[in-house]
Parts: C-alpha cells; structure tokens; sequence
C-alpha cells in the first residue's frame, strides 16, 4: 500500500497549526466568532501555499460543534474528523478542470437547493475555478449571489485574472502570499523532527529557496529527499538532487562582479556548466543572493534578507563594494534569462553574454559612470589655436618686428591710441569659438600682409570642446539597448503570437529603428501598420514581451519616416554611425569603451 506524502499527512487541521497567512487566518477568525460568514469567498494566490488548505479549514469551523467559537475549528468533533477525513458528505470538492462545462455548473445548480445532510452547512469547494468555462461562469451567477442560507461557496484559483469581473464582485476575496524562505525552513526543520529525520545546517533553507514559496514544493522536495539519503540528509545532497549548485559558485560569480573582472566571472559560468548543474536554477540563485544584497542595502534589514547567521558577515563585506544601481541593473539582466536559457540551443551561452554585459556594455550608461576613452585616459590638451598675426604693424619708423613662434597669453601693450583694425582683428580672439563672428575682408587682407610664412598651417580652427558627457552616455545606452533590440527581433515576434497572431502578423511590416530614453520606435512601412500597431490593446501586447526582453518597461511608438539623414547631424547620429562601423566596435569590444565624441576630421 502505498504511503501518505507528507504534504497530506501534514496537512493543517486548525488554525493554529497553518503556516503564515496570518491576514487571512485572523479575518475568518472573528467572522466565525461574530457569526458573520460571508455565503461566498474566493482564494487567490500562487500554488501551495494554503489555499485549499483553508478552503477545508473554515468548511471545519462552520460546522464544528465546539461550544467556544474561539477554538473553531477544534480538531476533534465529528465534524471536524469527518471533513479532514474526506467523508463529509456535507463538503463537496469539485475539480473545476476536469467539470467546466455549463452542464457540470447546473448539476451543482440543482445539488445545492437540497439542505445539508449531517453539517449544520453544505460547503462547495471549487478548485481552479478559472477552468471552468464562461458559459458555466455566467450559470453560477445568480446562485452565486444569492445562495440558499444552508450553503457556502469557496472558489479557489492561481490566476484570478482569468475569473471574470461579475464573480470577483459576488465574492469576498482573500490573496495569499508566498512563504518565506525563513518560515518554510522552520516548518521543515519541525516536520524533519516528527518524522526522525536529520537535516544538515543549510539544508532546509535551499529546499526552501528552491521551492519559491511553495510549502507544498518544499514538503515533496523533502519526501524526496528522506529516499534519496540515508542519514543526515546534507546541502550537497540537496544541491545533487535538485541539481543545483553550491553556494561557492554564486559567491564566486558575484565576487566576480563587485570587482569588475570578466575573465573570472566567465570562469565561474564555465565551472557550473562543466558539472553538469542546471544552469537556470543556478541563475535563480544568483538572482536570490543578488536580491539579498539589494534588500540588505536598501533597507539595512537582515530579516527581510531571510539569510541564514552564516552568509550575513559575508554580505555586509559585499555591501560596502557594490552599489543600489548595478545592483538593479544586475539583477533585471539575470532575472529575464530563463526563458532564453530554456530555449536556446547554445546552453549555457546567454548566461554568458549576460554577464559579459553586466561588466561591459550598458554599465555605464546605466549605472551613470563616467564613460571610458578607448584612447588613453589622459590625452594632451589640444594646443590653442594660433593667430594670424603677432601685433598691429609698426609705425614706419620703427624697426620691423619678428613674428614670435607662440603668441603670448595677454595682448602686448598697444599704443595710446589704438586703431580700428587693430580692434577687429583682436576682438575675435576675446570670445569663445562657438562666439566668434565671421572676420570682415579686410581684417584677412592686413592678416596675409603679416603672416609668417608658416601661418598657413597653423591658422586652423580652434578645436571644440568635448560635448555633454551625458548626452553620449545616454546615447550609447539607447543604441546598446536598440542592438540588442535588434539581435531579438524576431524572437519577440514569434512570442507576441501566443497572444494575437494579428499583431504578429503587423510586426513583420514593422521593424525597430531606434530606442530614445524608454521609448521604443518602429519603423512602420504603412499608414496601415503604423494605426494598427499603435491601437491601446496591441500595443499593451508588445510592450509586455519587450519588456521580458529589455529586463525594464518601454514604452512603444510607431513612425513611417526614416529620419537617418536629419539624425546623422547631430552627437547622437554620429554616435549612432559610429557604432555601425566594424573598426570602432571591435575596439569598443577590446578596450571595454564607449564613445563619448566624435571630433571632425582635419581639413587639409
């Protein structure tokens, strides 16, 4: 005979014993104790977590025959034996993905106006109500709304979107959170006693970290584990039957990150992927350690970490070399990686460019660094411009005078009386480049009569001065996020499918020409395409999948005029340019830069 799996043999009989979900637990409470349950409520909440669990609960408490309302459910009645015992004939479960047609709803229909046959009410308990189908939805309604007095409705669901609008308002709705990391280890440390078995330090809190909040996960993982091992069960056993990692590898790739060094974060990536771990669980590790950190600095509080007293001393040392904006941009690039790491044929390769990315590409831009020169770091100033000419020409008595190799930082003294060339000529030199007018004529005319015979060479203009760092800063994040726009494109188009074939089908006249700021713009090749894709709904469709691309949310507009030529004329298209050209990417891609001007050629 086959044995009871924990989950059920544990299974919460009072309120007492239920883990976490203290806001529910308290609400059906001093409804019970002030005889005010509602006759319908709806359970909303990721899986195992408790739903049905308190679904059976409060169909206890209704029906106890505890003569405290404090102590319902007690646990102990008939009643309460006979629903946790499954042989209630009062409390009805039924599983809405397998009864969803309207068939199974008007059968429920016509059960429910018979009174109860034992309890003092009839609970109808319906899992995954989301299953059920609109035509069953639509023949609830009125019994939903107005139940014979004998009979009480609990619906439980993991996606209460699906549920439509008019039960969500027939219903008293109570959202169930997932477990912590802390609580879900206490439970299993608790159970693991009961049961004779013996966890190693850190092993409950990677089975929890591993069950993402799912008692229900965490007590099959732990099930599984009692036949795995024989003894202690230990962390590496824990990581071998997950197939996760240790957590040295985490460190080791984050170490890696804090100090900014590539060649040891890809080792660290090869090192997983050479035991043969399971690459995604590893990035949910990372992403959990990286999470820790962030709540640690954001908030100082090591509670909300939900680390173990081992890895606290650990992450205060990291705490003071990383910063709150890598961090966020670390972690919004891991956290998308799951999708591309269960699909790509390459393995563990996106992980890869991911990290190189974290360390290279869009850090500057992102976190707000000073941006790097891919040419020494401290270039010479560019040498001052030189005149056309020395001094005024001398009165005819006065010996010639030589034209000096530099011209002096202040002006020579000019005679008493200075005359009106002398002050056309000098005034240019007072104001700054992008001031200075246009000499007249004759200024050049007495500037060539002076001219030594090299000053051809050297009256070029003065150089300008670098733009605004910002500006290309923000400029090449733009293009490295356009880049990658571009490598998925048309992996965005297959996903937007799922959701509207349509829109799929105008993304294939469409395709993105540049990214300003949080803006994404496509270039349409119609009037047609370009109202189609901008309409509220399909536009809402691509913004959700470029966002589980992009790792942020961007907003979506459409053009049908090409704007290259008019972008090209200013910092931002010649950045644009530049990053097109194979020379300049290989370079940004050896000496880990990112182009923050472009200066003009030299005129011959």
């Amino acid at each position: 005979m086959a044995s009871q799996s924990l989950y059920r043999k544990w299974r919460s009989q009072t309120f007492a014993e239920l883990v976490g979900q203290e806001h529910v637990v308290q609400t059906l409470r001093n409804a019970i104790m002030e005889e005010r349950v509602a006759h319908a409520y709806l359970f909303t909440g990721p899986r195992g977590v408790g739903k049905t669990s308190m679904a059976r609960l409060l169909a206890k408490a209704v029906n106890c025959l505890a003569t405290d309302a404090a102590q319902r459910p007690c646990g102990n009645c008939t009643a309460c034996t006979s629903v946790a015992e499954g042989r209630a004939v009062d409390v009805i479960e039924m599983d809405a993905a397998s009864n969803t047609s309207v068939e199974d709803a008007r059968e429920l229909i016509e059960r429910v106006q018979f009174r109860p046959a034992e309890l003092r009410s009839k609970v109808y308990v319906i899992d995954e109500a989301h299953m059920l189908s609109t035509a069953a939805f639509n023949a609830l309604l009125k019994t939903l709304e107005e139940p014979p007095d004998h009979a009480i409705f609990i619906m439980a669901t993991t996606e209460v979107h699906k549920v439509p609008a008019t039960i969500l308002s027939r219903c008293q709705r109570f959202t169930f959170t997932r477990h912590g990391v802390a609580s879900t280890a206490a439970h299993l440390r608790r159970i693991a006693e009961s049961e004779g078995l013996s966890l190693a330090e850190g092993a409950p809190e990677a089975i929890a970290r591993a069950a993402t909040g799912s008692m229900r996960d965490a007590l099959s993982v732990l099930e599984q584990l009692a036949s795995f091992a024989s003894g202690t069960i230990t962390l590496e056993q824990v990581h071998s039957l997950l197939g996760m990692t240790a957590a040295a590898e985490v460190f080791a790739l984050i170490e890696a990150l804090l100090a900014n060094d590539t060649a040891a974060a890809l080792r660290a990536v090869g090192g997983v992927a050479d035991q043969g771990a399971d690459v995604r669980q590893f990035t949910r590790d990372l992403v959990e350690r990286l999470r820790s950190l962030l709540l640690l600095m954001a908030g100082g509080d090591h509670a909300r970490a939900e680390l173990g007293d081992d890895e606290q001393e650990l992450l205060a040392t990291w705490a003071t070399q990383a910063e709150v904006p890598r961090l966020l941009h670390w972690i919004k690039l891991f956290s998308g990686l799951d999708y591309q790491l269960r699909t790509s044929p390459y393995g563990h390769l996106p992980l890869e460019l991911a990290v190189v990315e974290a360390l290279v590409t869009s850090l500057p831009a992102q976190v707000g660094a000073a941006p790097v020169r891919a040419t020494p770091p401290s270039p010479p100033p560019p040498l001052p411009a030189r005149p056309t000419r020395t001094t005024a020409p001398p009165p005819p008595a006065a010996a010639p005078v030589q034209p000096r190799p530099q011209p002096p930082k202040e002006p020579v003294a000019p005679p008493p009386a200075p005359s009106a060339a002398q002050q056309e000529i000098t005034a240019p030199a007072a104001t700054s480049p992008s001031e200075a007018p246009a000499p007249p004529a004759e200024s050049e005319d007495l500037a060539e009569q002076v001219a030594t015979p090299g000053a051809a060479q050297r009256s070029a203009p003065p150089a300008l001065p670098p733009r605004s760092a910002a500006l290309a800063a923000a400029a090449n994040a733009d293009f490295s996020m356009l880049e990658r726009l571009e490598n998925h494109w048309e992996d965005i188009k297959r996903d937007v499918r799922p959701h509207s074939p349509s829109v799929q089908a105008l993304l294939h006249g469409a395709r993105p020409i540049d990214v300003e700021g949080h803006t994404v713009v496509l270039l349409a090749t119609s009037p047609f395409h370009k109202d189609n894709l901008e309409k509220p709904q399909n536009r809402r469709i691509i913004e959700q999948v470029l966002k589980r691309y992009l790792g942020a949310t961007y907003a979506m507009r459409c053009t049908i005029e090409d704007r290259a030529e008019t972008r090209e004329r200013d910092l931002r298209g010649q950045i644009r340019e530049a990053r097109q050209d194979e020379l300049v990417r290989a370079a940004m891609n050896i000496f880990e830069a990112h182009i923050v001007d472009i200066e003009p050629e030299e005129q011959p």
